[in-house]
């Protein structure tokens, strides 16, 4: 399906009130992957006559926000000293974009479910020569011919993480609805805790190449598997970044989104629980143990190869001293678990929950600390992700609280993302209680993946 959207308005929307220039320092976990990511969030209303009243109030919420989640208004530029990104909060806004389309949102069936035709709500940039010209957040408010609306945003992972930016939307959200600006908690975005962490003698790590940091775990277990090497500085993302806000699936891959209900989840939380006889087990440990062997069995790797799964582990807690709820910056270190093919698919479920349970237990505020570090170092890495599975859990979220005024939240898509392979754990907000895995992988691999996806038979 295609979708006609028309473009109404285009307007940089700068903070409602002029804060003070600074300019912030990134660590090594907000480098790691600067490109924007892009979701569309539905909302089945049926405003009409109120609309145009809805969006106006939603982009005034909008500037009342970025007063607090100032760097979010400003551009990004290399740093003549270090050669390293940095954002410099210049208040020169984010731009917000208002269309509309001649389809009803029932016309696109399953609205979790990825659709190319889902790019043309989401903003898209044209070419900068300069980084320092392109924004770090954009938004698109698209009106259906239904009455409903879709909210496209894309947003720098620099800026901030998924937990961070979930905050900055909820928190517009909020303003936009009419809600006390007071309930709002005041958004921490200096990366100072962590950097000086880096810095401190006591957790520099004496390797001074990302290759030879042996006691990180998930950087360890990557050299089981085949790497690239990548540009030595943040100056070789000054082309990519002129180009991030473009939205091209990689050719043959494809991303698929399947459902997962409740039921059959707590049975295998149950069933794990008694036969590994665990203390417990969580939504994201079976699902992310079922995903991992399903699209490893899927590949059809030989099965003595080496293989790793990675997944985001919130540090904002584990971190000492705690950064806080209200750290908006990049906080997830990778946990890793690593074995052969033949060791994955043979075991039973549980303990491969186990070995995940095991190794969110290794990110302490220590390893947090090398971690960071690491990433400091002077070498970037890609590895292959035949053999790698990264996992992120976005169960977490507060979807619900996306609230604009005009509804509750319908439903939401991600769309492609740098890493297109990476699967998503997200709430199933069309069917209360499911779950959903959003993930890309080789055309020739759907069918097998799907299936395996569906097996439950443990």
């Amino acid at each position: 399906m295609d979708l006609n959207v028309f473009l109404k308005e285009t307007v940089c929307l700068r903070p409602s009130e002029q804060s003070q220039r600074q300019t912030i320092e990134l660590s090594g976990l907000d480098r790691i992957s600067p490109a924007i990511l892009y979701a569309v969030f539905f909302y089945k209303c049926n405003l009409n006559s109120e609309a145009e009243n809805s969006i106006e109030r939603a982009k005034r919420a909008l500037q009342k926000v970025l007063v607090s989640w100032n760097p979010a208004a400003g551009r990004f530029r290399i740093s003549d000293a270090t050669g390293k990104l940095e954002i410099d909060c210049n208040d020169e806004g984010v731009t917000m974009i208002t269309a509309v389309c001649d389809s009803k949102l029932e016309e696109l069936g399953k609205l979790h479910e990825y659709k190319p035709c889902y790019e043309k709500p989401v903003p898209q940039l044209s070419d900068a020569d300069d980084i320092s010209k392109n924004p770090l957040v954009l938004v698109q408010i698209t009106r259906f011919a239904c009455g409903g609306l879709s909210v496209g945003v894309g947003g720098s992972h620099a800026l901030f993480d998924g937990s961070g930016a979930f905050t900055f939307l909820a928190s517009w959200a909020h303003i936009s609805s009419g809600k006390d600006e007071s309930d709002l908690i005041v958004p921490n975005h200096s990366r100072a805790a962590i950097l000086h962490a880096i810095y401190s003698l006591h957790s520099t790590p004496s390797a001074a190449s990302i290759y030879e940091q042996d006691h990180i775990i998930a950087i360890e277990d990557l050299y089981g598997i085949p790497m690239q090497a990548m540009a030595s500085d943040d100056r070789c993302w000054e082309n990519a970044l002129a180009k991030f806000s473009q939205v091209d699936p990689q050719g043959g891959l494809e991303l698929i989104t399947l459902c997962i209900n409740k039921e059959t989840v707590e049975t295998l939380k149950a069933l794990a629980i008694e036969r590994g006889k665990l203390l417990k087990c969580s939504t994201f440990d079976v699902l992310c143990a079922h995903v991992w062997k399903a699209r490893v069995k899927a590949l059809l790797l030989d099965p003595n190869t080496n293989i790793c799964l990675q997944f985001p582990v919130d540090s904002r807690n584990r971190f000492q001293p705690p950064l806080g709820e209200n750290f908006t910056a990049n906080a997830f270190v990778l946990a890793s678990v690593s074995c052969l093919v033949k060791e994955l698919l043979e075991e039973p479920l549980h303990s491969t929950i186990h070995k995940i349970q095991a190794a969110k237990d290794i990110i302490t505020d220590e390893y947090i600390k090398l971690y960071a570090k690491a990433l400091e170092s002077s070498n970037k890495f890609l590895p292959s992700m035949r053999e790698l599975t990264i996992i992120t859990d976005w169960l977490k979220f507060p979807f619900n609280a996306l609230d604009f005024g005009w509804g509750k939240l319908s439903s939401a898509a991600l769309l492609a993302t740098p890493v297109q392979e990476t699967a998503f754990l997200m709430m199933n907000l069309e069917e209360s209680g499911g779950f959903l895995v959003r993930i890309g992988i080789g055309g020739q691999y759907v069918h097998d993946l799907i299936s395996n996806l569906n097996n439950f038979n443990y």
